[in-house]
């Protein structure tokens, strides 16, 4: 048996749309840079770069494709989850840095990724990313 063999195969594409927003959702915003990491892929160091968005008028990035565990594998015992990982760091100047670890995505489903930013007070310069503002998805296995 081969290493490719023992690996699973992501053979299956879901979708991420990041929505960046501030004031709790109400107001979106433009001009966001969006970075986009697969998490499974170099978990040891953030993950490996899959894509850089701008978020656009409406707070939205643009509809991004990203490969993922086929369906089918939902339905096979002893897979540990169906999905990939991916994490997706926000920054626009003038307000805080988010970062989100742990995306799951789905075959075949268009992911939201609500990003809430906050404004930096007007005294201070850009910050950088803290722990405070990281966002995990917790990874726990569900017996369906």
């Amino acid at each position: 048996m081969n290493a490719s063999s023992s690996q699973p195969q992501l053979t299956g594409t879901g979708y991420l749309i990041v929505h960046v927003t501030t004031a709790r959702g109400a107001i979106p915003l433009e001009g966001a840079l969006v970075t986009i990491r697969d998490y499974e892929a170099d978990e040891e160091n953030g993950g490996t770069l899959v894509s850089s968005l701008v978020s656009g008028a409406d707070g939205n990035t643009e509809l991004l494709a990203l490969k993922t565990h086929p369906r089918s594998e939902s339905l096979t015992s002893g897979n540990p989850k169906p999905y990939s990982t991916y994490v997706a760091e926000v920054r626009l100047e003038g307000f805080s840095d988010q970062t989100f670890i742990g995306i799951p995505i789905f075959d075949g489903i268009v992911a939201i990724q609500p990003v809430d930013l906050i404004p930096l007070p007007e005294q201070s310069g850009a910050l950088p990313s803290s722990p405070e503002n990281n966002r995990f998805f917790e990874n726990v296995e569900n017996d369906l």
